[in-house]
C-alpha cells in the first residue's frame, strides 16, 4: 500500500486493476469506477460507441434489471450515473459510507456482466439520436464541438463528438459495442473513493468483485495508441437562420501535464471565469455587447485548448470580436499585481470550495491516476500562490502569438464580417 498523500492511500495489483482512497470524516462515500478508454480511443467508424456503451450498461446485468438497479440505488437514498469523456469513462454511486459494500456490489455486476442485449440497444438507440439531435438545437453547445472539429481538422479522434454523430450511431452494431467492452477489465480499471471509509476495506471488497478470472482475461488490452493532434488556424461560419450569433474564438493549449498550466489558470481567472473577470466586465457590463461571454480550458493528455465563448446578436458580434481581441493583447504586457492577486485568490477559493463534496473529492483522485499527477491541495494551493506576473505574460504570449480561430454559428451574411480580424 503507497500512501499518496495523508488520507489518501493507492495499491495496484497483479491484474493491473488500481484502487484508491481518500479518507475523511464525512458520512457521504462517492465510488467511482473509471475506465482508461475514451471517445479519443474509438474508431472513426465507431465514433460514439464509447458513449453508447456506457447508456446500455444501465439496462441491465445478469442479476439485475435496469429498474432493480435503480431501485436498490433509491432504497439506499444514493445516486447512479456514467459519464463520457473523450479520455476516459467514469461510472459512480454516491451513498452514505455504511452502504459502502452494497454499492461496489452494484457499480462492480453494472460494468462487468451488463447484458448488451439487441432489444436494448434499439431502443437506446433511439434515446441517443435525440441526444445528438437536442445538442444541434442548442447552437450554444454545438458551437463547442464545431470548434474542436475545425481546429483539429475533423480527422483527429479529438475532433469528434462523444456522443457520435446521427451517421455513425445509426451504424453501429452490437459487435462494436461488444468490441469496445472487451477494453472493460481490471489492467484498464480504476476504483476511486472519497468518504468515511477505510482503504483497507475497499481494497479487500475490490479484490473479492473486481479483480476476477472474468476481468483478468482482459487484463492485458490497451486502447489503441493515442497520436497527438495537428492543430490549423480556422475561420468558419455555419449559417443559421437566427436571432443570435454564437462565436467561439480560440488556439491549442497546454497539455495537462504541462506546469505552465497554472499560470493558465490565473489567466483565464483574469480574462474570462467569473463576472469580475476583464471579458464579463468590458463586454456585458460596460458595453452591452452580448448576453453570454466567458473562456474556458480544457486539459488533454498531448494537448489542450483555451475558448473564448460570446454569444450575442449578430450585427453586435464585430464589436465584441474586437473587444474580446483586445483584452487577449492586454495579456501579452504584465498585468498588475492587484489582478494577479485576485485572480489567484479566486482559484484558491474555487477549489477549497469545491472539495467540500466527496465526489468532487473522488474526481479528483480519479483524474489524479488517469493523468499521473496525485498532488495534495495545499501543494496546489502552494504553485497557484506562486505563480507570478511575468508567467502568465509569457503563457498569454505563447498561446496568442500564434493567432486565434473562430468558429460562429449564425446568420451567414452579416458574421461574415468577422474574417477581417482572423485574415
Amino acid at each position: 500500500m503507497e500512501q499518496l498523500y495523508r488520507g489518501c492511500y493507492r495499491e495496484r495489483l497483479d491484474s493491473g486493476l488500481t484502487v484508491l482512497a481518500e479518507e475523511h470524516d464525512q458520512r457521504p462515500l462517492s465510488l467511482g469506477l473509471w475506465v482508461r478508454v475514451g471517445g479519443r480511443d474509438e474508431p472513426k467508424e465507431r465514433c460514439g460507441a464509447s458513449h453508447f456503451l456506457e447508456h446500455l450498461l444501465f439496462k441491465g446485468t445478469e442479476k439485475r434489471t435496469a429498474f432493480q438497479i435503480a431501485e436498490e440505488i433509491d432504497a439506499l437514498g444514493g445516486a447512479i450515473n456514467g459519464v463520457t469523456h473523450k479520455e476516459y469513462t467514469l461510472y459512480y454511486v454516491d451513498v452514505l459510507a455504511e452502504h459502502l459494500e452494497r454499492a461496489m456490489d452494484i457499480l462492480t455486476d453494472l460494468v462487468q456482466h451488463p447484458l448488451l442485449r439487441p432489444e436494448d440497444m434499439e431502443r437506446e438507440r433511439g434515446v441517443i439520436l435525440e441526444e445528438i439531435r437536442l445538442v444541434e438545437d442548442t447552437p450554444q453547445d454545438k458551437v463547442f464541438d464545431l470548434f474542436a472539429e475545425q481546429i483539429w481538422q475533423g480527422e483527429h479522434p479529438l475532433a469528434w463528438p462523444i456522443l457520435g454523430t446521427e451517421e455513425s450511431v445509426r451504424r453501429l452494431r452490437r459487435e462494436d459495442l461488444l468490441e469496445q467492452f472487451k477494453l472493460y477489465g481490471p489492467g484498464n480499471f480504476i476504483l476511486a473513493a472519497a468518504g468515511g471509509i477505510k482503504f483497507e476495506r475497499l481494497l479487500e471488497l475490490a479484490q473479492r468483485m473486481l479483480d476476477s478470472p472474468r476481468g483478468a482475461s482482459h487484463s492485458q488490452l490497451q486502447p489503441p495508441e493515442r497520436r497527438p493532434p495537428r492543430v490549423r488556424r480556422h475561420f468558419h461560419i455555419e449559417d443559421r437562420d437566427s436571432q443570435q450569433a454564437h462565436l467561439c474564438l480560440g488556439v491549442e493549449a497546454l497539455p495537462r501535464g504541462d506546469e505552465r498550466r497554472y499560470a493558465l489558470e490565473v489567466l483565464n481567472a483574469i480574462l474570462g471565469s467569473g463576472m469580475s473577470s476583464q471579458l464579463f466586465k468590458r463586454i456585458r457590463e460596460e458595453l452591452g455587447l452580448a448576453y453570454a461571454v466567458f473562456s474556458t480550458v480544457s486539459y488533454y493528455v498531448d494537448s489542450g485548448l483555451f475558448v473564448i465563448y460570446i454569444g450575442t446578436e449578430p450585427g453586435k458580434a464585430p464589436q465584441a470580436v474586437e473587444v474580446a481581441l483586445e483584452e487577449v493583447e492586454h495579456l501579452k504586457q504584465p498585468v498588475s499585481e492587484e489582478r494577479l492577486h485576485l485572480a489567484k485568490e479566486k482559484l484558491k477559493g474555487n477549489l477549497l470550495l469545491g472539495l467540500e463534496s466527496s465526489h468532487a473529492r473522488m474526481v479528483r483522485l480519479g483524474l489524479g491516476e488517469i493523468y499521473g499527477q496525485h498532488q495534495p491541495v495545499e501543494e496546489v494551493l502552494r504553485k497557484i500562490e506562486a505563480v507570478t506576473v511575468e508567467q502568465v505574460q509569457e503563457v498569454a504570449q505563447l498561446l496568442f502569438s500564434r493567432g486565434l480561430s473562430l468558429t460562429a454559428i449564425g446568420p451567414g451574411e452579416p458574421l461574415q464580417a468577422l474574417q477581417g480580424f482572423f485574415s
